[in-house]
C-alpha cells in the first residue's frame, strides 16, 4: 500500500481522471450530425465502393476435387 502515498503514483492517476473527464465531455456533446467518412470522401472528389464477393457460380473452373494436377502428383 505504500503506491498509494507515491506522488508520482497521485499525480498520474489525477491525469488519468483527467483525461477520462475531458473525452467523455467532448463525446457526449459532440454534433451528432457530423458528415460521415464516405461523405468526406465524395466531398473531396473520391467515390469508394464496396466489393461484393463473386458468386460461386460466377468463378471459372471446375471441381477442385475432380481436377488432377500432372505437375503435382
Amino acid at each position: 500500500m505504500d503506491f498509494l502515498t507515491n506522488p508520482w503514483f497521485i499525480a498520474t492517476m489525477a491525469i488519468n481522471i483527467m483525461a477520462l473527464l475531458y473525452l467523455s465531455i467532448k463525446y457526449y456533446y459532440r454534433s451528432k450530425e457530423e458528415p460521415t467518412l464516405f461523405e468526406k470522401l465524395r466531398a473531396a472528389g473520391i467515390f469508394p465502393t464496396i466489393r461484393k464477393p463473386p458468386k460461386p457460380s460466377d468463378l471459372k473452373g471446375g471441381d477442385p476435387e475432380n481436377n488432377i494436377d500432372i505437375n503435382n502428383p
